[in-house]
């Protein structure tokens, strides 16, 4: 099976930048409002842009530091959406932003274009559970899945342009299927991310460019929970093992008492410990 759901996406990857070339290449990114009623605000914010091509108004969340001025040029965390809301990953409470507050951090979640279950932003790669690896981009059309990987990169573009961030400090968050957005995101444009960190996401990495990452100095944090029942940890430790051999620069964690769908945020700290070494 996942020999076949490969192939069917790789087809749909070749065959999305041929219809780009007809048109003359991707639409450009979108460009900050600078009349916008929250240009350039600081805090916890609910957004929304024009996606390039199509007119339609797209959300995301986004959280920026109250110390943060004109002159700043903070680093920016993505972190991928968990569940069918934007504002899962920024849901009261949520210690990546209360971290990023203190260490200097945006924090976005680009909502992947559609609002489906189970976001893959195009990514081919199986996330391994106990019932078997999952089906990527399962219920999704080919060209929303393309359209969500094209949103993160989108809304990266427009919130680093309007709060002058520093495009060479750039980290990615996945969980679960997200996780293999992440790492799908930081094989494909590993000069834009400076690491990656995947929470209870362990992927089938037959295929997987793992040497585009030691390519490219892009650095792994593997966590996972020991209370997490959904996906196995033995899969995490044997992605953190993969990557490790293959060259990467890995750290790998098991999050005591952690839970599936909160182990990441018990380990904010060390996760921007993570960022701030890189």
């Amino acid at each position: 099976m996942f020999r076949r759901c490969r192939l069917m996406v790789l087809v749909v990857m070749i065959a999305a930048p041929a219809a780009f070339a007809q048109r003359g290449g991707p639409p450009p990114a979108p460009e900050p409002n600078p009349n916008g009623p929250l240009y350039r605000a600081t805090g916890e914010q609910y957004r929304v842009y024009d996606f390039p091509g199509t007119g339609e108004s797209i959300p995301y969340r986004l959280f920026v530091p109250s110390s943060w001025t004109p002159n700043s040029n903070m680093g920016m965390l993505v972190t991928l959406r968990a569940g069918n809301s934007v504002n899962n990953n920024h849901r009261e409470g949520n210690d990546l932003v209360r971290v990023g507050e203190e260490r200097g951090y945006i924090v976005i979640s680009p909502l992947g274009y559609r609002p489906l279950r189970q976001p893959y932003y195009n990514s081919p790669y199986p996330v391994i559970r106990p019932g078997g690896p999952s089906v990527p981009g399962d219920g999704w059309t080919d060209e929303d899945d393309l359209r969500a990987e094209q949103d993160v990169m989108y809304v990266i573009d427009l919130v680093a342009a309007e709060y002058n961030a520093d495009r060479s400090r750039v980290f990615i968050h996945g969980q679960n299927p997200s996780g293999s957005g992440a790492l799908y995101l930081a094989a494909t444009y590993p000069d834009r991310f400076a690491g990656a960190v995947i929470s209870s996401g362990p992927i089938v990495t037959d295929g997987y460019p793992f040497d585009r990452l030691a390519d490219a100095d892009v650095p792994l944090m593997i966590i996972h929970g020991d209370q997490d029942t959904s996906n196995p940890i033995e899969a995490s430790q044997a992605l953190a093992a993969a990557a490790r051999a293959a060259g990467v620069e890995t750290v790998y964690a098991t999050v005591p008492g952690g839970q599936h769908l909160t182990a990441y945020l018990d380990f904010a700290e060390e996760i921007y410990d993570f960022l701030d070494a890189h």
